[in-house]
């Protein structure tokens, strides 16, 4: 569903992504907006339009648009709002926009209501309020890449002592969990660490040389440095009821993957309270699919991107001098390969890396079987999603 936006405010209204107030009652959204929404955010449905309502939008500091039902008010209600840099759309649904819809997109197009898309969730391991804004501004509730390698950069750079202490780095992980679980998520998806011996170099965190610094000593192949971070999610779970998945980065093999499986177990997490799964980052593992989802529960999979086609092309991803094309032939043709397996075993799945910016591919991707969309805090980004959102769903009938 499209309308039309009068041309004069097409400026205005490009790339903005509005949400539906929870309060679709047109006093209780002026009166409450600030604290709900945040400056500017706020798109507000009212059935009609007169200089009351139109007083209490400018004494409003959250308003950045008015959707309103009727098209018959005074002209000069409409030039206040204008000359205050308001938005005004004038579109006969309002009222049932404002009272049902889920995410709207409003561009120079006009304005779209996304319905039963596909799942937007952040990624996002850095939480600020700018972030979370963002996010609540969208209508993205479910955090859905939360890298512990991030945060552990946070620690390492400013304790390097710390990457040999089990207890400090599980402290630290229960911090920033107890500090999420008492934001805006529904869900949570904790992706297990897997920094290169480069980057614990480079803070200062003293590693053995290896030959390849970038590739060697990642995730499961040292998988005992996962069990303070499985602690620390353990932790987490006895305290909060916010749901909870574990994703393990650069698996290479099914033994790897079963091995983490049991050490999720081991660490005393109950297996029927977490959803498990992985990041496909390493193309061995793409030849294994049918065997593994035939064999090993596994609740989704990640496709990282930028380290797969990196591997798969024989390309240092941190050598500028060395490039990566993403939508090869070549590299299309493997990311075809793997969503069409993991849609054949019903496995839900998201893509990182830079191809999830490609509306082109992604929207594709959707019709295969990629099932969830992830986005940073990035308003463009953000605006893209929405749109790729709105696409049909995969048909796995």
């Amino acid at each position: 569903m499209t309308i039309q936006i009068e041309p004069l405010f097409e400026e205005r209204f490009r790339g903005l992504v509005v949400i539906a107030p929870e309060v679709p009652l047109v006093g209780a959204v002026v009166s409450s907006v600030e604290e709900s929404i945040g400056n500017n955010n706020c798109v507000l449905f009212t059935s009609r339009l007169d200089f009351a309502l139109v007083n209490r939008i400018l004494d409003s500091q959250s308003i950045g648009a008015v959707i309103v039902h009727e098209e018959d008010f005074a002209d000069h209600a409409r030039k206040m709002l204008h000359e205050a840099g308001i938005g005004l759309v004038v579109h006969a649904d309002a009222e049932a926009i404002g009272n049902g819809a889920g995410r709207c997109l409003i561009d120079s197009s006009g304005l779209t209501v996304v319905e039963d898309g596909v799942p937007i969730s952040a990624i996002c391991s850095v939480m600020n309020d700018r972030n979370l804004q963002s996010y609540q501004r969208y209508g993205i509730t479910s955090l859905g890449y939360f890298r512990f390698k991030f945060c552990l950069f946070q620690l390492f750079s400013e304790e390097s002592s710390a990457y040999n202490n089990p207890a400090r780095i599980e402290e630290f992980l229960l911090e920033r969990l107890v500090a999420v679980g008492q934001q805006h998520w529904t869900s949570i998806r904790c992706v297990l660490s897997d920094p290169t011996t480069a980057e614990l170099a480079e803070m200062g965190v003293d590693v053995s040389s290896e030959t390849n610094p970038d590739m060697g000593l990642r995730g499961p192949r040292v998988m005992d440095r996962w069990v303070s971070e499985l602690n620390a999610i353990r932790r987490f779970q006895e305290q909060s009821d916010l749901e909870v998945e574990i994703c393990a980065p650069f698996v290479s093999t099914v033994e790897e993957y079963r091995d983490f499986v049991a050490l999720v177990d081991e660490a005393g997490i109950d297996l029927e309270q977490v959803g498990l799964g992985f990041t496909l980052e390493v193309p061995a593992i793409a030849d294994c699919l049918d065997g593994l989802f035939g064999s090993s529960r596994v609740d989704f999979l990640g496709i990282g991107t930028s380290d797969l086609f990196a591997l798969y092309n024989g390309v240092d991803r941190n050598n500028s001098a060395l490039k990566v094309t993403p939508n090869s032939p070549a590299n299309i043709r493997l990311l075809r390969r793997i969503v069409d397996q993991a849609a054949i075993h019903r496995v839900r799945m998201f893509v990182c890396g830079d191809v999830r910016r490609d509306e082109t591919l992604m929207t594709e991707l959707i019709q295969a079987g990629v099932t969830e969309l992830i986005s940073s805090a990035r308003a463009e980004e953000l605006m893209s999603v929405t749109r790729l959102s709105a696409s049909k769903a995969p048909n796995w009938n």
